[in-house]
């Protein structure tokens, strides 16, 4: 990636369902540092769009690239490896695991996460944990009605921390 690139851009991104169109020609970018909102109706395509992104669909046309590389042809895993993490609107923490556990599951995926080690990702865990102001539910059940998790677990996948020193 070179300096004013984009950190995502989209180009004429398109997806077809047989005959119909999902999403069609749309392009943006985002800069480094840069939060986008992506607003629309039901059935506008906000969805499709985002797996396009994290390679869980694939552009029927149209180009896709992240610091610089296009993202055609990957996986979903390779995407998320490479720092894009796509998360559900349903959030399901591993029963029977704690806050800190779920959340080092996520520190496991996505960018860094395949070199890290159990250790390693504990400490992630704790910095992210921290973070979000949910260092001392660490060793409380991650599921339940009282469970505080919500997405945070996702959040640790994602590998970058804003503002923070890092152990790993």
């Amino acid at each position: 990636m070179t300096l004013g690139e984009p950190l995502l851009r989209v180009t004429d991104a398109t997806r077809f369902y047989g005959g119909v169109a999902a999403v069609a020609g749309v392009s943006f970018a985002v800069q480094p540092g840069e939060i986008l909102g992506l607003i629309g109706p039901n059935g506008a395509g906000k969805t499709t769009l985002v797996n396009l992104i994290s390679g869980l669909a694939s552009p029927s046309r149209g180009q896709i690239a992240f610091q610089g590389r296009s993202l055609a042809g990957l996986p979903a895993h390779a995407i998320g490896r490479a720092g894009i993490a796509r998360t559900f609107q349903v959030v399901r923490p591993f029963q029977g695991l704690t806050v800190r556990e779920n959340v080092a599951v996520g520190a496991m995926y996505g960018r860094g996460g395949a070199a890290r080690t159990a250790a390693q990702a504990f400490a992630h865990a704790d910095g992210v944990l921290a973070l979000v102001d949910l260092a001392a539910r660490a060793a409380d059940p991650a599921a339940g009605p009282r469970a505080p998790l919500g997405n945070v677990h996702r959040a640790a996948s994602c590998g970058e921390d804003r503002g923070r020193d890092e152990a790993s």
